[in-house]
């Protein structure tokens, strides 16, 4: 009978370790929404990476180098965005909110992309693309710190990874696939990228905001202290 037991005990903790249900232990309703908001918005975002290069030189006539340039500037907004968001959601309190400016704006971007009729229309719209990302990254992150215990943090924040990867996976192949079976114009595809864009705006709209204090993980630091000290030769 012990025995029995003994083996009842020893499957039931072999099912809980291996069950993919025990993964979302101390994961928060906030977290599966962000995890969710993550996929769509990748697969919006990454739906664009394969036919960029090739709209901007033989649709819109630009040339290499003006890729590289567009591409360099739209990394650059993204980090000083990232930097300053992350600031502004320490000091107001106001992350939902400014995750959600980030997600619009991010979403927003993609049919002014496919409406553009030159390489400069497509650049703002590029950079407006980029300070969405770089505006909700830092305010997300603390939303997900802020909805779960301490020690499931680390499980969180790669369960929201998760679903970011995903996106970049299925981005591709979505845009490969419009292209190849669908046979849709170029075009359409910036214009489908909205749906997954919105998407992702929609399922934050469901998070709730705690009021626990955590900081975000970007900043961007401004006073004297933040820059070192040169020494001083005579």
């Amino acid at each position: 009978m012990n025995r029995a037991f003994s083996i009842h005990n020893d499957t039931s903790s072999w099912v809980d370790r291996w069950m993919p249900r025990a993964y979302f232990v101390g994961l928060s309703r906030n977290v599966i929404l962000l995890a969710i908001a993550s996929l769509f918005t990748d697969i919006s975002t990454e739906m664009l990476y394969p036919v960029l290069p090739v709209f901007l030189t033989q649709t819109l006539g630009a040339s290499g180098s003006i890729v590289g340039l567009i591409d360099g500037c739209a990394q650059a907004t993204q980090n000083i965005a990232q930097g300053i968001s992350g600031t502004l959601s320490d000091r107001l309190r106001k992350r939902k909110s400014i995750a959600l400016i980030g997600y619009f704006l991010a979403a927003l971007s993609k049919p002014l992309m496919g409406l553009s009729t030159s390489w400069m229309g497509l650049f703002g719209a590029r950079l407006l693309d980029r300070l969405g990302t770089g505006t909700r990254s830092a305010p997300r992150d603390a939303l997900i710190a802020s909805s779960v215990d301490e020690k499931d943090r680390g499980r969180a924040f790669g369960f929201e990874g998760a679903g970011d990867n995903a996106g970049a996976f299925l981005g591709p192949l979505l845009a490969a696939f419009l292209l190849s079976v669908s046979h849709i114009g170029i075009r359409s595809i910036f214009y489908l990228a909205l749906i997954p864009g919105l998407t992702a705006f929609c399922m934050v709209l469901f998070v709730k905001e705690n009021t626990e204090t955590v900081a975000a993980k970007s900043r961007l630091g401004t006073g004297l202290g933040q820059f070192p000290v040169l020494p001083h030769f005579s």
